[in-house]
């Protein structure tokens, strides 16, 4: 007899039902998993099971292939059932393999604290395992970065069913999402996880207001449904000479609608939004996707639809450059006052934007035996020879020497910025697109002279820059302590 967890699981099988081969590897991750995590339950009393399941449709819907959804069946075996890696590559293959080890916590228990690591401390050993756990996500990642879209995932899934834990667990959730698991999102560039998780958090954070905003988006797109449809429908009509194009429509998300009100109409209370002011602003999205085609040509020929057969239906009354896909976007209106946002770009250009780039390493914006917690803001800095630094915005020229190298940091003598004859100091903040040399102090020999100041670490904005800073007099200051107890 199916349960309810089987019959969720047949929604995923379904889709690979013309692939005997791939449907009988789905279902072999399943049932492994489901046997694993037999006898264990989620705290709201549902089979544990279940989880993965869920986390698998998310990845399924995305379109994602046979292999990242069985590591999503399976991503908690290691963790919670002592399955092992060689144990997973033997049943399955060496991908899904490393994609469930990426995933997999780092033990607290079976952790061993590393004093060398300026931000651990063996009092605090679930946040240094933490700390460790991500930084070995993004190193596992940066090799095969599909294992963020499953980190995204399961993120989701647990986010969406967090009421049953208590406050404080769930706030503890919302920061280590905002720590970590955003900005991975939002370098990779991927629109769909980014936003999904940012509004899972948002309405957390605001759970204990009155709901009285989350009410008002709930009952303005109820009560919009109709009227949405029927416009989404009219569009594709209008656009059915059009072979090339293929037209999307989703909601917008809570936060987003409430960052629109925040910036136009300067409202920064939850509390006082009316439905009224949720009018007033864009709470659509409408995708024009096209291939083999460009989209000047698609921009043109939505313009000249527009204006005839859609012509008393909606009108055009804004464009702008999208904050996150960086294309064009019209603003448009109905007859009834509703807002949509029409984006164009191509289908691969869609498909990127949603799931992020999957081809980038974030090993050009962080340091990963470095890292404490990753900047979501970005300047790209050159260096001498013209190679493209990516720095976290108010960067400062300090920052940029370590970035290149320690010993640069600690031998920081000026900064030249843009080939300009002024000698720049330490502090000087960077701008994108700066060109930057850094001279260093030297000895008599020629070599790189350390000459770091202990005030050093105010000008310091970077993780990196700011560690090796603290750790070097750090042993200074151990140093001192050793010579007067001798």
């Amino acid at each position: 007899m199916l349960t309810d967890v089987d019959r969720r699981f047949k929604q995923i099988s379904l889709k690979f039902e013309n692939d005997n081969i791939d449907k009988e590897f789905l279902e072999k991750a399943y049932f492994i998993a489901k046997r694993l995590h037999d006898g264990q339950c989620r705290k709201d009393g549902n089979p544990y099971v279940s989880h993965p399941v869920e986390v698998a449709i998310i990845l399924s819907e995305l379109g994602f292939d046979v292999d990242v959804i069985s590591a999503a069946l399976l991503h908690d075996v290691i963790e919670d059932c002592n399955f092992t890696i060689d144990e997973i590559e033997k049943q399955f293959n060496s991908n899904v393999a490393k994609l469930v080890d990426s995933v997999s916590a780092i033990d607290k228990n079976k952790y061993i604290y590393d004093d060398s690591q300026l931000y651990e401390d063996e009092n605090f050993a679930k946040s240094s395992a933490e700390e460790q756990t991500f930084k070995k996500l993004i190193a596992m990642g940066n090799k095969n970065p599909l294992a963020f879209c499953v980190k995204f995932a399961d993120r989701i899934h647990n986010l969406r069913t967090i009421k049953i834990f208590d406050r404080a667990k769930q706030l503890e959730k919302v920061r280590e999402t905002e720590r970590w698991v955003l900005p991975i999102a939002k370098i990779l560039g991927a629109k769909y996880f980014y936003t999904e998780l940012k509004n899972l958090c948002f309405k957390i954070v605001n759970s204990n207001d009155d709901n009285h905003f989350f009410n008002q988006y709930d009952h303005y797109h109820k009560s919009n449904r109709e009227n949405y449809e029927k416009l989404v429908i009219k569009l594709k009509e209008a656009f059915s000479g059009e072979p090339n194009i293929e037209i999307t429509a989703y909601d917008m998300f809570e936060i987003e609608v409430f960052d629109k009100i925040t910036k136009l109409l300067k409202v920064k209370d939850i509390k006082k939004i009316s439905q009224g002011q949720i009018l007033k602003v864009p709470n659509y999205n409408v995708y024009f996707l096209h291939q083999n085609t460009t989209n000047k040509t698609v921009i043109s020929n939505f313009v000249n639809i527009v204006k005839t057969k859609l012509s008393g239906i909606i009108k055009i009354i804004d464009a702008h450059i999208s904050d996150f896909t960086k294309g064009i976007c019209f603003q448009v209106e109905d007859n009834y006052k509703n807002k949509y946002n029409i984006n164009i770009m191509s289908k691969s250009d869609y498909s990127v934007q949603m799931l992020g780039t999957l081809d980038g390493q974030l090993d050009n914006f962080i340091d990963e035996e470095n890292t404490h917690s990753i900047p979501t803001e970005f300047i790209k800095v050159k260096t001498r020879s013209g190679e493209i630094k990516y720095m976290q915005k108010e960067s400062t020229a300090l920052d940029f020497a370590f970035k290149i190298h320690r010993d640069i940091g600690f031998s920081f003598k000026y900064a030249v910025i843009n080939k300009s004859k002024t000698k720049f100091p330490p502090h000087t903040k960077l701008c994108d697109g700066d060109l930057v040399e850094i001279i260093c102090e030297k000895d008599n020999y020629g070599n790189n002279k350390n000459v770091a100041e202990i005030k050093w670490i105010a000008y310091a904005n970077t993780e990196l820059a700011k560690k090796s800073l603290v750790k070097h007099f750090e042993k200074i200051m151990s140093s001192y302590k050793t010579i007067k107890q001798e």
